[in-house]
């Protein structure tokens, strides 16, 4: 999901030396997440690449279709089963309820460093960054060799550099409770074969709050081995369609909750990561090459205040900082994203 209000905050400019083309150009498509997501896109736009250098090549075009653009049935099964063991068991309704009390109470930290103008408005801007290739493999390899994944390890990192800024902005405490949301391709819990299943299959992100200490950097490492523990665990026990089924019975009872009222959904901030998109994009051909592809979203219509949208293409880690003008400043935006990565250089 796109929007031409979006810009570039911090441009990054192609520096491939192995791609001597006599043209360059940058090509921006804008997709709507009511029918796609991210997965949906990135086979798009490798099929718009393989497209492009047959048609330059003189090749026979293939007429062969990308995929089924599928229900979400086999989501909903999986909901509807989880919603009849939620109203079969009072004290597991009961943990649903107090999390989102919990989680309605919340007040992002962002309104504590943000004083939001009287007139402002309202946009989805964003922020670039990208790690070259040894830098890249560098710190995918520390994090192969500590035992956490790269989404897990970058978790932790987004709250570390959250709180230098807290610090920053004289925010002071010895532990923070912060809370990140965290998108999931649905068709993991699918059955059968995947790969040609197209559409938009993610539900609300799974919520994760994290009790962070000022000082943990110095323990770097073990803090994104708990945050690992827990999102694996978070994974694997399908919280994420624990979470859709409670929705679903609070939108259809009569409670004391208001779902509605989640003020950007409790969360601080949210994480996207497609891990490395090089086949589902594809390289190019003989005339046609991709050097870089970068990800964005349509934030200033949703509460949320920004998102950590993460991947790698070609070897090289590339990052997206999308925030909503509403609730994060331009220079907090940069000064989030530059404490990022310098917390990351100095772990790795």
């Amino acid at each position: 999901m796109s929007d031409v209000s979006s810009h570039k905050t911090s441009p990054i400019l192609p520096d491939d030396s192995s791609v001597s083309f006599p043209h360059l150009h940058q090509l921006f498509l804008g997709f709507h997440h009511g029918i796609v997501d991210g997965f949906t896109v990135m086979k798009i736009c490798g099929l718009t690449v393989t497209l492009l250098n047959d048609v330059i090549s003189g090749n026979p075009i293939n007429n062969e279709q990308l995929g089924e653009h599928v229900s979400p049935k086999q989501t909903m099964e999986l909901v509807l089963a989880r919603k009849a063991l939620i109203e079969a068991d009072p004290e597991l309704r009961k943990k649903w309820v107090d999390e989102t009390k919990i989680l309605q109470e919340k007040k992002s930290f962002f309104n504590q460093i943000y004083q939001r103008p009287k007139e402002i408005e309202e946009k989805s801007l964003h922020v670039e960054r990208e790690l070259d290739e040894s830098t890249t493999k560098r710190f995918f390899n520390t994090c192969r060799a500590e035992g956490v994944t790269v989404h897990s390890a970058f978790t932790a990192l987004t709250n570390v550099a959250f709180i230098d800024l807290l610090v920053e902005n004289g925010i002071v405490q010895d532990t923070y409770s912060i809370c990140n949301g965290h998108l999931v391709n649905m068709r993991r819990y699918w059955k059968g074969d995947v790969s040609r299943s197209l559409g938009c299959h993610i539900l609300r992100p799974i919520l994760l709050r994290i009790d962070t200490a000022k000082n943990i950097i110095d323990t770097f490492w073990d803090f994104a081995r708990s945050v690992h523990q827990e999102l694996q665990r978070n994974i694997k026990d399908g919280t994420i369609i624990e979470a859709e089924a409670f929705h679903m019975i609070n939108d259809v009872e009569d409670t004391e909750l208001d779902l509605d009222s989640l003020p950007a959904d409790g969360s601080d901030y949210h994480i996207s990561n497609m891990g490395d998109v090089t086949a589902l994009v594809t390289e190019g051909g003989d005339h046609v090459k991709v050097t870089r592809v970068l990800r964005s979203i349509s934030i200033h219509n949703l509460p949320g205040n920004c998102s950590h949208i993460i991947h790698s293409f070609r070897g090289k880690f590339m990052y997206v900082l999308d925030y909503n003008t509403r609730n994060v400043s331009t220079e907090i935006a940069n000064n989030f994203c530059n404490k990022v990565f310098s917390n990351l250089i100095k772990v790795i």
